[in-house]
């Protein structure tokens, strides 16, 4: 394999690997580990996306051999629960099947084949320039949240798990608690310029009061204004 001089991200990044092909999985898990990161592989699209709501993944890859309009769906779905990058794998280099990749909310396209030694290399890219870099943590009275475990500890002192989109969602919203954040302004932190649209933060803000109300035992948090929205100060 051929030895890269990339500078290293920090920290033990997890990459979310969803490849349906049993030959080529283990490769890349290997690759990738090889590197002294996390590898997460799942070579079932449905179990992928089951597991996404319980991963906090820095990076997903994408590497199926469906339909287009499968692959977009996928990547589509991985978009609303994560601000993570997305590299799509595509067979073959069809222009306008890569700039409906884009629209979706795909960050790289990649056309096969790829070598190891490529392949590696768009990892640790990617990995440098993450959505998910350290967060610092955050407390307003009882509640706390953790961006080392992608948490939030309510009143009885639970650690719920948030995904991606939920933490940084959050942590926006904590570091000013009280103020009003206009929708168009979370919008481009939480995902990044022209990443979301008010349905899926709205989906996202159902989500978390949800976690919130059931798990933390934590009620009326996250407050709804004309325009925006804010984190009580209670």
């Amino acid at each position: 394999m051929v030895k890269l001089n990339l500078e290293e991200p920090k920290g033990s990044l997890r990459v979310f690997v969803v490849c349906d092909q049993d030959a080529t999985a283990p490769i890349w898990g290997y690759i990738i580990r090889e590197k002294g990161l996390v590898a997460i592989l799942e070579t079932s699209v449905q179990r992928a996306l089951d597991r996404s709501l319980e991963e906090i993944p820095d990076l997903i890859v994408i590497d199926v051999n469906a339909d287009h309009s499968q692959r977009l769906e996928l990547c589509r779905k991985f978009r609303t629960l994560s601000a993570s990058p997305i590299l799509l794998f595509l067979p073959t280099n069809n222009e306008p099947e890569i700039l409906e990749a884009y629209q979706a909310g795909v960050d790289e396209c990649v056309v096969k084949p790829i070598s190891p030694a490529l392949f590696l290399a768009k990892i640790v890219a990617w990995a440098r320039r993450s959505w998910t870099e350290p967060m610092s943590s955050r407390q307003v009275g009882r509640v706390q949240l953790d961006p080392a475990h992608r948490s939030v500890i309510g009143k009885n002192g639970e650690d719920v798990k948030l995904t991606n989109l939920e933490f940084r969602f959050l942590h926006l919203l904590m570091s000013r608690p009280g103020f009003v954040f206009k929708t168009e302004d979370i919008i481009q932190t939480v995902w990044g310029a022209e990443r979301g649209d008010i349905t899926l933060l709205k989906n996202v803000i159902y989500r978390l009061r949800k976690k919130l109300e059931e798990e933390a035992e934590e009620k009326h948090l996250i407050q709804t204004w004309p325009g925006g929205y804010s984190f009580s100060e209670k």
